[in-house]
């Protein structure tokens, strides 16, 4: 137990994959390129002091294998790059300098946050307004096994990018969707007239 606490813990401090999220002047100036998914894995990492903490790694390099995956419903992953030096071969991303979402084109690094629910004998990734818009369903473990690494599976009308400014590609991941409706089930909601909405968290086990 005390590896993965201290992994859990060392997350809270990692800089990983990409860029600062942008001032609010520049949220538009980027724009996103398309990526193999097969080489992305995004997890929910348990931590020492209780519930779990967003993960997203991915295979640079095929010297070695940076994760694999074992079961169904829940997947349970096993952080294979946490036993050798991953430098150049494993990159992962653990907050919001290195993912956000993408909606209709619209980076919402500024608007949403990405959040782990558990209930209903799973967990999910939801993105949550910080002003009180829509609630996004982005993935699911399909099932939960307690103290394990577990794999989110991306609902159907998700999918990773990367971001892009000026034609170069950069480190951040996009949790991307191509329109408000799919992503939503509502029309967006113009900036300026969210309303106040508490989002309670789902209790932890």
């Amino acid at each position: 137990m005390k590896y993965w606490q201290q992994f859990g813990l060392s997350l809270l401090t990692v800089a990983c994959l990409g860029a600062i999220a942008p001032r609010p002047a520049q949220a538009n100036m980027f724009t996103q390129t398309e990526v193999d998914q097969s080489r992305y894995v995004v997890m929910a990492v348990p931590l020492a002091r209780g519930g779990y903490r967003l993960l997203v790694v991915e295979q640079i390099k095929d010297t070695r294998p940076c994760w694999s995956e074992s079961g169904s419903n829940p997947v349970v992953i096993d952080p294979l790059l946490t036993t050798f030096d991953f430098t150049g071969i494993c990159g992962r991303a653990t907050d919001s300098n290195g993912y956000s979402i993408r909606v209709a084109q619209e980076d919402l690094g500024l608007r949403y946050s990405l959040r782990i629910e558990q209930g209903n004998g799973e967990l999910l990734l939801v993105g949550s307004s910080n002003r009180g818009g829509p609630r996004m369903i982005i993935g699911r473990t399909h099932g939960m096994q307690e103290g394990q690494f577990l794999k989110f599976q991306l609902e159907p009308t998700w999918r990773l990018t990367r971001r892009t400014y000026e034609g170069q590609v950069l480190g951040h991941v996009y949790f991307t969707n191509d329109s408000w409706e799919a992503a939503t089930g509502s029309a967006p909601t113009p900036v300026g007239t969210e309303t106040n909405v508490i989002l309670v968290p789902a209790p932890q086990s």
